[in-house]
């Protein structure tokens, strides 16, 4: 029943597996998807905006509106390499075509507020946390969100200690971390993306799955091609969507945590206070979030498959 569906917002930045968590969410049955932010991240709002329409309108959703979000970090940032998975326009090798439609005229908070006022929603971020630091503190209503981002106990992908999401704002998702949700967020890291891999079966699903399957099947080709193994290659924002319909596909641990914004070597880190015995003041002053760890290849592959098979919304 519809009232039983999850109400939630994207907030993205316009990539590749962005459009795979897109996809995803616009087309199941058990989603509210009340709109898309484009924030701004490896390309302009206005570019990821475009992106999430040509999606949209693949997909048959043109009462899903999209609203430009954040244009930029609130905060200094570190220097990134700029990145080629998702190809120049943020669709693979493909080109853009015409976009149905453009963003909506409100701003962001004027959105939000109008879709949350009588009911919260879960905020989904697969980008930096520009826009969900914006929505902080106004009278948009959220849930605690679920988060692409960071890293625990590996290496990063933007920097030595840092991912790419949180680098690209490290002030902003100190603000988000820090700030007291009625209950923990939930941290998806590449501690868990990077080992959660698509393989041939599931490419071999999106390409049957109608137009908008065999679209983001071509983008994934050039998306998997930068992966270690093209073969079997993460898709860390769309696991990270289904994380956040069917919370089981991982278990969680509670962590103390803050973000690096100190403009040192730990810059954009998240910092999660491991120690077996925690006695100094982090145990009680850090914000706990419940971190994402051991997660399901096997069910995140058959929820893929599932999803790509065609149904009445």
């Amino acid at each position: 029943m519809a009232q039983d569906r999850q109400r939630v917002v994207l907030d993205t930045d316009g990539g590749v597996d962005d459009l795979a968590a897109l996809w995803f969410l616009a087309t199941h049955s058990e989603v509210d998807l009340l709109a898309v932010v484009a924030t701004a991240g490896a390309r302009p709002a206005s570019l990821t905006a475009r992106n999430a329409i040509l999606l949209l309108d693949l997909v048959e959703r043109p009462d899903v509106p999209v609203v430009l979000g954040g244009s930029g970090p609130i905060g200094p940032v570190p220097g990134i390499a700029p990145v080629e998975m998702h190809g120049a326009e943020g669709l693979g090798s493909l080109r853009p075509w015409e976009p149905s439609r453009g963003p909506v005229r409100a701003t962001a908070e004027e959105l939000l507020t109008d879709l949350t006022a009588r009911e919260p929603a879960t905020l989904i971020t697969t980008g930096p946390l520009s826009t969900a630091a914006a929505l902080i503190d106004t009278a948009v209503r959220l849930n605690a969100p679920v988060v692409m981002g960071g890293v625990i106990r590996r290496a990063g992908n933007a920097l030595p200690r840092a991912e790419a999401n949180i680098a690209r704002d490290p002030s902003a998702a100190a603000q988000v971390v820090g700030h007291p949700w009625p209950s923990p967020g939930r941290l998806v890291p590449l501690d868990v993306t990077m080992t959660t891999t698509l393989g041939p079966a599931e490419l071999a699903a999106l390409e049957v799955a109608g137009t908008a399957g065999a679209t983001l099947r071509r983008m994934l080709d050039h998306y998997r091609s930068y992966a270690p193994d093209p073969g079997n290659f993460p898709c860390h924002d769309l696991f990270t969507a289904m994380l956040a319909v069917e919370p089981s596909l991982a278990a969680y641990e509670p962590l103390p945590l803050r973000v690096d914004t100190g403009e040192s070597a730990a810059w954009g880190m998240t910092v999660a206070d491991l120690r077996p015995a925690r006695t100094n003041v982090s145990a009680e002053q850090w914000p706990t979030w419940q971190i994402a760890t051991h997660p399901d290849t096997h069910r995140f592959r058959a929820a893929l498959r599932q999803a790509a098979i065609p149904n009445d919304r």
